[in-house]
């Protein structure tokens, strides 16, 4: 049997973890760019299809939870992370061959519960595999998940469907519905339109069999690291041990904190992107659409860039520096927004770029920052995931309840978000500054590293 040295074999599983988040932000981001071609599959409308979304999510938050406790139970977590790769890949191949909306919506079901089980699982195993020096491998992994999310729409258009009939079929419809009556619906336009029978294979089901492809590689490549280092070594140095077991009121008080620092993160991150352009053309300044869009497209960029940064600047600087960062800059761009968004449209500029730049390294700075004080379980790390799903639900949610009538909602949120992770940022250092690291130093003892079954 083959055998790799311990780092060797860190290397490799933290080069699989990546492979597995890039397919993660391939699998998230495909059925935007494909959106339309789904809604031809199955025969349906817009309107009815978005239902997917919600049933992936609610996949995702159970897959976060229950990934947690199987992750636990077992200590061979390279066989799990097979096993969600490979379910996984059989779900992308098989969402392209649903022909009615309950199909597809119980793909997308299972689909969000492997892509929660492995988001949790991926995250502790590579804060397991590095421990304190976590931090730089921590951030490149959560790079890629966004690097997958880019990637989608490439993989996606040279298999997107022709509208050309559709568009063609619409203003015809249109014409005729100005001399009847009754006029015609829009869905009704579509379905006549753009159905697709049985026996067709639609061209958008190739770039769902890409993806499916690439996820069931990345199974193997976990099922060969599954054979030859089934278990995965601690980070910790010959010289490093852990300080010792933490109260459990201690491990609570400070993932609670954590919890509502990424809801806020998180609902933040979603919810400023999903309305900003509806703020710059329903707020004060009446901007159009396609300015509102190039906002977005800033806001993003600047989130990008940063993430990748992150990775060069967590071996510089400390998690804490590096959070508190975050939250200066997020909380400057609110204040932007706050005191200027009102009456110039530069400061929708300035407000995207900090608050891109602010929130990017937020969740990977956060969870590395505590796990120099806490044991992070795969229980502990699948509650995060869960409450940034909530997050990503109720800031966007709770903006686009009030927009309409007011939308200095969408400033005063992103202003209180800010504040808010400011202050819990405040009293988790209170409570962290004069706690003893999880990690000492045993000098002049000679210490063999157990094995790790986090």
């Amino acid at each position: 049997m083959i055998s790799l040295s311990t780092r060797h074999a860190r290397i490799i599983k933290t080069f699989n973890l990546y492979a597995c988040f890039i397919v993660l932000g391939l699998c998230a981001a495909i059925t935007g760019p494909t959106l339309i071609d789904l809604t031809r599959i199955v025969n349906t409308d817009i309107a009815t299809i978005a239902f997917i979304y919600t049933g992936r999510s609610c996949g995702y938050i159970g897959g976060s939870f229950i990934g947690g406790i199987i992750f636990d139970m077992f200590s061979k977590k390279q066989l799990i992370l097979t096993t969600g790769q490979l379910i996984t890949s059989i779900t992308m191949i098989g969402v392209p061959w649903s022909r009615d909306i309950k199909t597809l919506t119980i793909w997308m079901i299972v689909n969000g519960f492997t892509l929660g089980a492995l988001d949790t699982g991926a995250n502790v195993c590579c804060l397991n595999l590095w421990g304190k020096d976590s931090g730089p491998y921590f951030q490149a992994l959560h790079f890629m998940f966004g690097f997958g999310g880019l990637i989608a729409p490439l993989v996606a258009a040279p298999f997107l469907g022709d509208y050309s009939e559709y568009d063609e079929m619409k203003s015809n419809m249109t014409l005729t519905a100005n001399d009847s009556d009754y006029p015609i619906p829009t869905e009704a336009m579509f379905l006549n339109a753009s159905s697709i029978t049985s026996a067709e294979i639609p061209r958008v089901t190739y770039a769902y069999i890409c993806i499916g492809a690439i996820s069931f590689l990345v199974s193997l490549l976990f099922f060969v690291m599954s054979i030859i280092s089934p278990i995965d070594e601690s980070g910790r140095k010959p010289e490093e041990t852990e300080s010792g077991n933490r109260s459990f009121g201690f491990t609570a008080i400070i993932v609670t904190l954590t919890s509502i620092l990424v809801t806020t993160a998180m609902g933040t991150e979603v919810g400023y992107a999903q309305m900003l352009t509806t703020y710059a053309v329903k707020g004060p300044l009446h901007l159009t659409p396609t300015t509102g869009s190039y906002m977005t497209s800033t806001y993003w960029a600047a989130f990008t860039v940063t993430r990748f940064a992150a990775i060069f600047l967590s071996v510089k600087f400390s998690h804490l520096t590096i959070l508190v960062f975050d939250v200066i800059v997020t909380f400057l761009g609110g204040l932007v927004l706050l005191i200027f968004a009102t009456h110039y449209d530069w400061a929708l500029w300035v407000a995207s770029i900090f608050l891109g730049v602010g929130i990017a390294s937020f969740f990977p700075a956060s969870v590395s920052w505590i796990e120099k004080y806490i044991n992070i379980t795969n229980k502990i790390a699948s509650t995060f995931p869960i409450v940034a799903s909530f997050g990503e639900m109720l800031i966007p949610y709770a903006i686009n309840y009030f927009i309409e009538t007011k939308p200095k909602v969408f400033i005063y949120v992103v202003i209180g978000s800010c504040a808010l992770a400011i202050i819990v940022t405040f009293f988790m250092y209170l409570i962290l500054r004069n706690a003893p690291g999880k990690y000492t130093i045993k000098r002049r003892v000679v210490y063999v590293s157990k094995e790790s079954h986090i």
